[in-house]
This record gives C-alpha cells, structure tokens and sequence, in this order.
C-alpha cells in the first residue's frame, strides 16, 4: 500500500502541517458512483481507516504531532468522534469527604470559522478574516485526529518567558522524560506503523532554531534503530521572524541549535532538507501572490505548498515514484543529504497555455521561484547540481486556443517546462508532470491576486476577486547542489569561533551537550561542506 507515516514537532511545524492536511481533505471528493473513476490520489498513503469504541468508522491522517502545553489551542486530545457515551467522561465518586476545591483554566474558544465547521454550516464563500483570528494552528484546522495522534509535552509551557523551550539539549532531556512518563514510541508510534502493510518511508517536519529540534533527533535515532534501511524524508523548518538579532547571545543559541539539528538529522534522515521561510523585508515575491509573511499563517502556507508538491509523486496513483527512489536517485553520490527547496507559486500561466520557462530557473532576479533553502547571510544560486527533481502540477489536459492557433495540451507545456530544467546539467533528474492541481480550501490564506478560479493568469480580474480562487497550478524545484556548501560553511565558520562556555544551559541533564559533542558537531560540519564544495568530485 506505499504507506507513509507523518511526524511533527514544534508550534510552526504544526502549522506547515495543518496546511498539508488541509489540502489532503480538499482532495476527497464525496458521494462518488461505484463506476466514477479512481482519484489519482491515493489516499491510503497518508491516511489510516478505523472504527472509534461507538462503532463509527473513521479515516484520519495517519500521524504523530507533538507541541507543548498550551499550544494546542481550542483542539483536544478526544475530539467528537472518539468522545465516550454521555457520563463516561464524569469523575469518578470518590471516598473524600472533606472539602474539595477546583481550578480549570478556561478553555480557549474556538473562532467563527471553528464554529461554522462543526455545526457544518457554509462557509465557501464566506471570508471569516482568518488573517486576524487565527493565534493557532488549530484555528484554521479542518481535519479530526485519532487521540494517539496528539502528544503533549507537559514539562513545558507554550511561550513561556521564564522557561522557554529555546535549546538542543531541553529538547533531548524532554524526549527521555516523557518517554519515561508516557512510553509514546512504544504506545503511539507503534500503533501507526505495525498497522501497514508495506510502509514506504517517513515524512518529518520539525523545528531546529528551538528544542524541538532536540526532540525530534532523539525520536528519529530510536526511529532509526528498528527501520534502518526505511526512507525518512526530514524538513527541519524556521520561521524567519523567530530570528533573534545577529551578535546577541540568543542568536548563538538558535545557531548552535541548528548546527546540532543539522548534523544529527542529516545522520538520521535520508534526506533532510532545511528550510526557511522568506523575511518580511523581501521583495514581493510576483504580481500575483502577496503574502504578510509577519503571519506564521501566511508563511506556513507557502512551506507547506512546496512540501505537498515536491512529495506529490509518493501518493499518485499514475506514474508512482517511492520515497525511496526519488531520494536514491537524487543522492546518487551517496554523501549528499541536504537538499534545497524551491516553489514557483502559482506557476504563472494563461488560460492559452502561455508561460515564460525563462523565468522559471533559479536566478538573482528571478521573481518565480521562490527559493526556500536556508542561509544564514544572503541567498546563493548552486553552480553545480547533483540531483534534481522537478514536479509540475495543475496543467489541463488541453487549454483555450489563441485565435488561429491549435489550442496547447499539457504534455507540450510541460514538456517545455523540463527541457529548460534539463539545461541545468544536473548529473540526475527527475520530471514528473500531473493535472491534479494544488487546492485552495477556504482554509487557505486569501493572497492570490490577478488569478481566475482555475489560478491561471488573468490580469482583468479584480483584486477583490481574491476569494474565488479554489485551485493554482503549481511547480516545486528540489535540488541537491552546491548550494548547501553555503550554508553548512557559515555554520562551521560560527561554530568554530563560538565558546560553549558561555552557554552551560546546554550542558544541563541526562542528554546535555558535552565538550567532545561540540567539537564534533563543528567536524561534522567541515565534512558535509567537503561533500558539497564545488568540484569535490566530478558528476560523471
């Protein structure tokens, strides 16, 4: 069945996710004849089919998340599907006689948009302002989770200024407490894997600037013990505007927390791919997409669109590639593991087929692709690319014809699209084109300008038009190239002048970080940049 297992850690992971479910629920399509044709989604990738204790039968992402107490927002552990019969959830009698005194935090309240969905009212084509109500991931979620799916890490409070969940090593220490506590990895995990049937690999989105970072490479190190040969796809995710300023002591920390989440992830992981969202004082990115990129709502979006098209092929039913495969092939060197994530969103084109593939490499004044690989001192286009993968998504089968012309079909544009891509002289390349388009539920940030309800190009639409929008052609670009060599350099280069004796919090519990770890994080390094420095060996 190809399975894949999704794992998230931290607040904005949780975010990226929710925009990935999202969009995974707006495929579904309902009330099918037997005789309509199978969706080229295959659901039962990401999705798990289950009965509650009530008998109703339900199908929920197949997932573990984890964030910390309070982060939760108005979503519970127990959502109504799986909620006991009425009284089964009161307390228990007790023997206690004297007096007894309760104190219940007041539940944060679900908004408007929450509310519309569970009394299932409408609400395509209402704007409920998510842009200013939205605090949580949860506020925008459309989806019911199984309760094994949602974890709390209760030794930490959600923004919490006194004791902040901000370092490496918390996050190893909180792995192996609540690993005591709750046995999650042998409860939790353990119930989403042993029920595939040949599960294809795992997909993880983690936060590395923070503890979580931490969490997520001691989950992954006992992950990797018993699938040591399965595909684990990692994207170690910042936000941009959690970057404390350059030259203060917070800084180094975020920056060791990185190195740290780098070196371990990229062990663990068959491939790990860092990201980071784009900064607020960038240029628009082009004439039709305008994100606030000052809201993790926006932002998030934009990572979680990459990430649901560049892993597109793993859950087709038409020309299927595995997790494994595509990361084979695109690390064919077999020391190259970090690789760079690029979106072209929307890909600008008409509904005549007419599209610039000029624009659509990687450049300095490309204002397509936007380029989410992290660096820390400016973007760098890669002089050499290893491996390559390209997916273009949305083409129809055929477009609207220019008068006196025979009307274009998808094969031809896409066809364009992956000659020019060829050009890069990528020592490997994968193309995989689909007319599946990228959705936009209503769930989904309103920052599309100049776009038809298709998402092809139409410079008469007006920009309040905004809400009619309800799918966008879309391209991922997904490379392993030199330009990894940039960030791993400057990482070295700051770590080797960074004195761990000014940072003894990370030295603290079971898991603290020793002087022998440091110094070999900061080898570590040097040896991956080896891998990536141009003409480090040759393509051929």
């Amino acid at each position: 069945m190809h399975e894949i297992l999704t794992l998230q850690f931290g607040h904005f992971a949780n975010f990226v996710g929710t925009h990935f479910w999202n969009s995974q629920e707006a495929y579904f399509t309902y009330n099918e004849s037997l005789n309509a044709p199978k969706s080229e989604i295959v659901h039962d990738t990401l999705f798990r089919a289950g009965v509650t204790p009530r008998g109703i039968e339900t199908y929920t992402p197949r997932l573990l998340l984890y964030d910390l107490k309070g982060g939760f927002g108005s979503l519970k552990k127990i959502n109504k599907l799986y909620e006991e019969s009425p009284g089964k959830n009161e307390l228990h009698e007790s023997n206690w006689n004297g007096r007894s005194e309760t104190h219940a935090q007041m539940p944060y309240s679900k908004n408007i948009y929450l509310q519309h969905l569970e009394n299932e009212m409408k609400i395509e084509t209402e704007d409920f302002k998510l842009d200013e109500t939205v605090q949580f991931w949860s506020d925008f979620n459309r989806m019911y989770y199984h309760p094994k799916s949602v974890n709390t890490m209760m030794q930490y409070q959600f923004e919490d200024e006194f004791m902040p969940f901000d370092i490496f090593s918390y996050g190893k220490n909180a792995f192996l407490a609540h690993e005591k506590e709750l046995d999650s990895f042998d409860e939790n995990f353990r119930f989403f894997v042993e029920e595939c049937d040949a599960i294809q690999g795992f997909q993880v989105y983690t936060s590395i600037i923070d503890g979580f970072g931490g969490f997520a490479c001691s989950f992954l190190e006992q992950l990797r013990d018993e699938y040591p040969k399965t595909a684990i796809w990692s994207f170690g995710i910042t936000e941009n505007r959690s970057w404390a300023p350059k030259g203060h002591n917070s800084y180094y920390k975020q920056i060791l927390n990185i190195a740290l989440s780098t070196t371990q992830l990229t062990e663990f992981s068959s491939l790990f791919n860092p990201i980071n969202t784009p900064a607020a004082n960038q240029p628009n990115f082009n004439s039709f997409y305008h994100p606030n990129l000052n809201l993790p709502y926006h932002t998030s979006s934009i990572v979680s669109a990459a990430i649901e098209t560049a892993t597109l092929p793993f859950r087709s039913r038409h020309n299927f590639t595995s997790m494994f495969d595509l990361i084979t092939q695109l690390n064919w060197r077999g020391n190259t593991k970090l690789g760079s994530l690029g979106l072209a969103f929307p890909l600008p084109i008409s509904n005549f087929g007419e599209v610039d593939v000029n624009k659509l490499l990687p450049t300095e004044n490309n204002n397509v692709i936007q380029d989410l690989s992290m660096t820390l001192n400016g973007k760098q286009n890669a002089t050499t690319i290893y491996g390559q993968s390209v997916v273009v998504r949305g083409l129809p089968n055929q477009f609207e014809p220019l008068a006196g012309q025979n009307p274009k079909n998808a094969s031809q544009i896409a066809a364009e699209i992956f000659q020019r891509y060829e050009s890069l002289n990528s020592g490997s390349s994968s193309f995989f084109s689909t007319n599946v388009t990228y959705p936009i539920p209503n769930s989904f940030p309103k920052i599309f300008r100049y776009l038809n309800s298709n998402g092809h190009v139409d410079m008469s639409v007006p920009n309040d038009k905004m809400l009619s929008v309800h799918s966008v052609p879309t391209l991922s670009h997904l490379t392993i190239s030199t330009k990894s060599y940039n960030f791993l350099h400057q990482l070295a280069n700051i770590l080797q002048n960074l004195n761990l004796n000014l940072h003894p919090e990370y030295e603290e519990g079971d898991k603290g970080l020793t002087c022998d770890e440091f110094l070999e994080t900061r080898e570590t390094l040097w040896d991956l940049c080896e891998a990536f420095e141009e003409n480090s060996s040759s393509l051929h």
